[in-house]
């Protein structure tokens, strides 16, 4: 009978301890992050007079301007092209 008074005490407190509402705090919410600015855009460089000359695996171009009047010269293996703009 004792066996079975301790027995019954164990279960009552286990199940006490087991059904205790339990309060869990949720964890806290991480600070929102501000997109920062995105950076300003280049100014448009405006085409100073001179001359340029390029030369790659692909061909060459010559690049030519003196106040209004503009030369382009471009040679490929697929293109060869000339333009000359006088205003």
């Amino acid at each position: 009978m004792k066996k079975l008074i301790l027995l019954s005490g164990v279960m009552a407190f286990a199940l006490f301890t087991s059904c205790k509402d339990k309060k869990e705090t949720p964890p806290p919410t991480p600070p929102t992050v501000e997109d920062p600015a995105p950076p300003p855009a280049p100014e448009p460089v405006a085409e100073e007079d001179g001359t340029s000359v390029s030369i790659s695996e692909d061909g060459v171009s010559v690049k030519n301007k003196n106040g209004d009047n503009e030369s382009n010269v471009t040679i490929t293996d697929d293109k060869k092209e000339v333009n000359i703009k006088t205003d």
